[in-house]
């Protein structure tokens, strides 16, 4: 046969009903969506936990050494590809007096360009100027942009900062945070968001130590720098020191599964087609013609299960971002992209199996 003629034989076969390929694409598409929909499923489950991880602070490192940190060697640990975010923090020791709390110091802490981020304000704030913690803001009854009387004047609320009490270190939970002057004054402390997790660049915190400070009290009347040891641990320890994903499949099982579900079908396919086939070589059509025409009907019916399959694993990323989404749903595709291949492969196979010798055994036990 021609080529011309295999592919209008092979469409018009399936046009037509005659190779099943509605039944071939229903049964591939939910054996399928029970794989790829565990897959995504599973991987979802992991990036969501850890985004709460990420969100609860446990993967925030605190070096603390009163008195005796490098602001702008904090604020460089972000060229490390793995460190989030990362700044450096400050107490200012008589606090902000505030008009409408007459006689109250709010706790005031200075900080380095960078710390919003690590508290997840970056992108939300209202502008220049100071940011409240949830409970100052709700007593002072303020909101981003509004202006904050103090004795001297007034100052910008440039937006308000998520701390929960949900394990973290409480000490920011009632403050105001102030943009520090870059006047080379050490800090109190480091902080930095690292994911993901990687001991060296937790080390790294470490070396944000200024050399030689002995001379520097903590900001805040603490010990000297002799007396305070630095110290190095997470900001949130709750959710345990490291992630860990619970949720992912053995490496390469659903790949292995997506192949042998596409081969089953395909073979299946083709083997139900077998007296036809038998028929067909009895009367001179030629093995390869067979198989390519097979080829073509299964990678037809192959494409609207896989289609089906991805559009599952869309449905079950709702709610993700596009970059933590978009993987999952590309993986899907290759899992699709797999089990079409293998239908289309059990196809050939199954044509290829096909003795025209047998042709009245099929016919009797049709």
């Amino acid at each position: 046969m021609r080529p011309v003629e295999v592919f209008r034989e092979a469409r018009r076969d399936v046009c037509t009903g005659a190779a099943g390929a509605l039944t071939c694409a229903v049964v591939l598409a939910l054996l399928l969506c029970g794989v790829v929909g565990a897959t995504a499923r599973a991987t979802v489950q992991d990036v969501r936990g850890a985004a709460r991880f990420l969100s609860s602070g446990a993967a925030t490192q605190v070096f603390t050494a009163a008195g005796r940190i490098d602001g702008r060697a904090c604020q460089a640990l972000t060229q490390d590809p793995r460190v989030v975010a990362a700044g450096a923090v400050r107490r200012v020791a008589d606090g902000l007096l505030v008009s409408s709390l007459p006689g109250t110091a709010i706790p005031l802490h200075e900080t380095t360009t960078g710390f919003p981020t690590v508290l997840g304000v970056e992108g939300r704030l209202g502008g220049p100027g100071v940011l409240l913690a949830p409970d100052v803001a709700s007593a002072l009854g303020k909101a981003a942009g509004d202006d904050l009387p103090v004795p001297q004047g007034s100052v910008p609320v440039a937006g308000i900062y998520s701390y929960p009490d949900d394990g973290r270190d409480p000490d920011l939970e009632w403050a105001v945070l102030a943009p520090a002057p870059d006047d080379g004054r050490p800090f109190d402390a480091c902080w930095a968001t690292v994911w993901p997790a990687d001991d060296s660049a937790s080390a790294a915190l470490r070396r944000t130590l200024l050399p030689g400070t002995a001379g520097f009290a903590g900001t805040a009347g603490t010990a000297g720098a002799e007396g305070t040891r630095p110290t190095l641990g997470q900001l949130n320890p709750r959710s345990g020191a490291t992630f860990e994903a619970t949720a992912q499949l053995p490496a390469g099982s659903a790949e292995t599964a997506a192949l042998g579900v596409g081969l089953t079908v395909g073979v299946a396919a083709a083997r139900r087609r077998r007296l036809v086939v038998a028929s067909d070589r009895h009367v001179g059509v030629g093995v390869g013609a067979q198989a390519v025409s097979a080829a073509v009907q299964h990678l037809m019916w192959g494409v609207v299960a896989g289609s089906v399959a991805t559009a599952l694993a869309v449905v079950l990323v709702r709610g993700l971002s596009i970059g933590d989404a978009a993987p999952v749903v590309l993986h899907a595709a290759a899992l699709s992209g797999l089990a079409v291949v293998g239908a289309v492969c059990g196809g050939i196979v199954g044509v290829a199996s096909v003795r025209d010798r047998a042709l009245h055994r099929y016919f009797r036990s049709r």
